[in-house]
């Protein structure tokens, strides 16, 4: 008779506070590894950049005429995973294209101003687009320019309604959004990101 245990109530507030605290953690975790898909993404694409200046460097040093390769993911020594050579369309935006890499040619009616896609140079002639769907069904694109070999600044084309979400509480939290560092980042006068 001398021992003594939690009341129910005692039992009931452990339970919700651990209930709370296991949603901070696991909102918490999502919003990292969105963060670390958006840094691979960032990262596959600065990769791309680099190989066109190496391709080019490459055939000038072979005294070869340098020309930029028609498709941006040529001569890499590794593709991205969820790569797709033979595709020729963007993705949909169904789960069947998470994780969908893709080049597609053609500018779709969408010319870049030079500052939009963040050079100095005088021209900036859209040759296709690069394009990634995410795994939460974001499609986001980056214009490619196969005369001068650039690629522009990311541009978001349709986000899924989990990335809304995630964006609006990263808002109430008071961080900062993809679009908004994406903004912050473009050279001034730019307004690729949409």
């Amino acid at each position: 008779m001398g021992q003594r245990g939690f009341t129910f109530i005692e039992l009931v507030l452990v339970i919700v506070m651990i209930g709370i605290l296991s949603s901070i953690a696991a909102q918490k975790m999502i919003s990292v590894a969105e963060d670390v898909a958006i840094a691979a993404e960032d990262a596959t694409v600065e990769t791309l950049r680099k190989n066109l200046t190496s391709s080019v460097s490459e055939a000038m040093f072979k005294g070869e005429p340098g020309k930029y390769p028609a498709d941006p993911f040529v001569n890499l020594g590794r593709t991205p995973e969820g790569y797709n050579r033979r595709r020729s369309i963007r993705p949909t935006g169904d789960p069947v294209d998470d994780g969908l890499w893709v080049y597609v040619t053609g500018s779709s009616g969408i010319n870049l101003t030079p500052e939009e896609a963040g050079t100095t140079l005088s021209s900036f002639t859209t040759s296709g687009f690069v394009y990634h769907q995410r795994n939460d069904h974001t499609v986001v694109k980056w214009a490619y320019d196969s005369i001068n070999g650039l690629i522009s600044p990311k541009i978001i084309e349709s986000e899924s309604e989990l990335k809304r979400q995630l964006d609006l509480e990263k808002k109430l939290r008071g961080e900062e959004t993809e679009k908004e560092k994406a903004r912050r980042l473009q050279p001034q006068g730019a307004s690729g990101v949409k």
